[in-house]
């Protein structure tokens, strides 16, 4: 006989007592993927939670300017954060147009209910040739307990996320799969039936030496990152195009244009 379902608590995009090593795999791959995009000085995190993207990319001397809309992640991030720190959502940021040279979106685009809305608000205010780096959840059909958890709207299928990005006005210069095999099989296997099983609960003191074997076994997918089968998520680098200057006489009548010839 099957077991009742237990009731999950939704509690968003931020909720500090649960970051563990996948986070912090995924935060390492998602910087790497900014780096190589040679983004500028100044960037914006949106969506940064407990700060641990923000506090990466501040060590590698970079300006960032982190917003979140929880109050929750507010305190954190001003207690972590050496930058400006703002109260907002992607979908009405408090800043003028193109003020950043970048902006990193780890696991936000998710939990809008305007996906397209959210990123178009945050293309806004990156400047034209500017990198914007993100991460969301892979596969639809894999939508369980986990995501209801956190509250996600929804999965990523690789064409959705192109569609998005492109609607947006961005051009993607990378998309890559990452999550196998590790991930994916703790994710599946043993991350969703415990938390089915038990609820969102800190996990045991006994269970740390575990944690950190997982650790270690998570850099096997550093190996297999742009493999699209199995694969838990997907990051992305785009960049925000250029504006295309016209030609001098581009507007002028085309007789007069042709004067000098």
């Amino acid at each position: 006989m099957r077991a009742e379902r237990r009731p999950v608590r939704v509690v968003g995009a931020f909720e500090p007592a649960f970051v563990g090593p996948r986070h912090r795999l995924r935060t390492s791959l998602l910087v790497r993927l900014l780096l190589s995009g040679r983004p500028g000085q100044e960037l914006i995190n949106v969506g940064a939670g407990q700060g641990t993207l923000s506090g990466e990319l501040e060590r590698r001397g970079f300006r960032v300017t982190s917003v979140d809309p929880s109050p929750r992640a507010i305190e954190l991030l001003q207690a972590r954060c050496a930058g400006p720190v703002v109260s907002a959502r992607a979908e009405t940021l408090p800043f003028a147009d193109e003020l950043f040279d970048g902006a990193v979106l780890g696991e936000v685009l998710e939990h809008l209910n305007d996906d397209l809305f959210g990123l178009r608000g945050v293309v806004r205010v990156v400047r034209a040739g500017g990198v914007v780096a993100l991460s969301v959840p892979a596969n639809p059909d894999r939508f369980g307990t986990s995501d209801e958890w956190a509250g996600h709207r929804r999965r990523y299928s690789r064409q959705r996320l192109l569609d998005l990005c492109s609607s947006a006005g961005l051009e993607v210069e990378r998309l890559c799969p990452w999550g196998f095999p590790v991930s994916s099989c703790y994710h599946r296997w043993i991350y969703e039936p415990w938390l089915e099983h038990a609820g969102p609960v800190r996990p045991r003191r006994a269970l740390r030496p575990l944690i950190v074997g997982l650790d270690l076994a998570l850099q096997l997918d550093r190996l297999f990152v742009g493999v699209e089968r199995g694969a838990l998520g997907y990051l992305v680098l785009a960049r925000k195009p250029r504006l295309r200057q016209r030609p001098a006489d581009a507007n002028l009548p085309h007789d007069r244009a042709n004067d000098g010839q």
